[in-house]
């Protein structure tokens, strides 16, 4: 942890912190651009439960699903840059940004990045009518029948759906992607041999990989996780291969300063608390915390780094 929950008290407990009243007296408003009830909504409220006690003031969930995460991104972009409305996002914005033309916003110029909350790794499965048992042999059966292969994806634009493209690009492969809408039903069509391969989550694949109904061949992060030691990195054999979930709070462009770092602030003292990185770590995500530089610096290198996939690749959603 970068950002001790020592030291992010410490900033809130500040005389002078105190004096500049960096933040409105009223509820700090956190968007989330999916339904409650999913993963996004869950890792969002752990946070801004904690946030809520570091702050001393009322930290709220506003759910806006809808545009692949854009009619929240949007909303926060468009809101009063005083600190009270933030949106729980991450790796979405940089894919959006890349492969999606006419976006109503720019994410690197509309947002101001707050703090990294968490990440996930995906987890690249082999069906069973796919005679292969780690990535090395699905790069060599993709190159010995080009276009042959299928990989599904429970949606375009995920960092499921990049990972199959920078499979491509770093393997110099092809393969056929296979969008649908939902993992469940991917899933689904992976068990019964309708699809030869999946990219998924991987609390979502986890489960059928100790069952044995499925084959794991590789986790999207650059190192292996924590929540499946034993199941390679694709780095391992691809080297620089990352394609993770990453989530983290923005404020709208033009939030002074102050209010910026006393979000920070209470964010970094929410996850460095045992009990909510308890919850991350059963969920298979990687509490993050740290600066806001490390926050904007992380947005800027997700947008240009998918920005390159896409132009190599050709990836598009329609």
């Amino acid at each position: 942890m970068r950002f001790t929950r020592r030291a992010a008290l410490a900033l809130l407990a500040a005389p002078g912190f105190a004096r500049a009243q960096p933040l409105p007296a009223r509820p700090v408003r956190i968007v989330v651009p999916f339904p409650p009830g999913g993963p996004t909504d869950f890792s969002a409220r752990l946070v801004g439960e904690g946030m809520q006690a570091a702050l001393g003031q009322p930290v709220v969930i506003d759910n806006r699903p809808g545009g692949a995460g854009n009619v929240a991104a949007e909303h926060v972009v468009r809101s009063t840059p005083d600190g009270t409305t933030l949106l729980f996002s991450g790796s979405g914005l940089g894919i959006n940004a890349a492969l999606m033309d006419r976006l109503p916003f720019d994410a690197g110029r509309d947002l101001a990045p707050v703090v990294l909350v968490s990440s996930s790794p995906n987890l690249l499965t082999a069906g069973p009518r796919l005679n292969v048992t780690d990535i090395g042999g699905l790069i060599a059966e993709a190159r010995r029948r080009p276009g042959e292969i299928s990989i599904a994806v429970g949606s375009l634009g995920t960092t499921q759906h990049m990972a199959v493209e920078l499979l491509k690009m770093l393997a110099g492969v092809d393969v056929t992607i296979v969008p649908y809408r939902g993992a469940a039903q991917a899933m689904n069509d992976l068990l019964a041999g309708t699809v030869d391969a999946l990219s998924d989550g991987i609390t979502s694949s986890l489960p059928q990989v100790r069952q044995g109904r499925i084959k794991a061949l590789g986790v999207t992060s650059l190192q292996r996780s924590n929540a499946a030691p034993d199941i390679p990195a694709i780095a391992e054999t691809l080297p620089g291969f990352d394609a993770v979930a990453w989530f983290g709070l923005h404020a709208p462009a033009g939030t002074p300063e102050p209010a910026l770092a006393a979000l920070n602030a209470a964010a970094n003292a929410a996850l460095a608390r045992e009990d909510i990185r308890a919850r991350f770590a059963d969920s298979g995500a990687r509490v993050l915390g740290g600066s806001v530089a490390e926050a904007r610096a992380h947005l800027a290198d997700d947008v240009g780094r998918w920005g390159e996939v896409v132009r190599r690749t050709g990836a598009r959603v329609q």
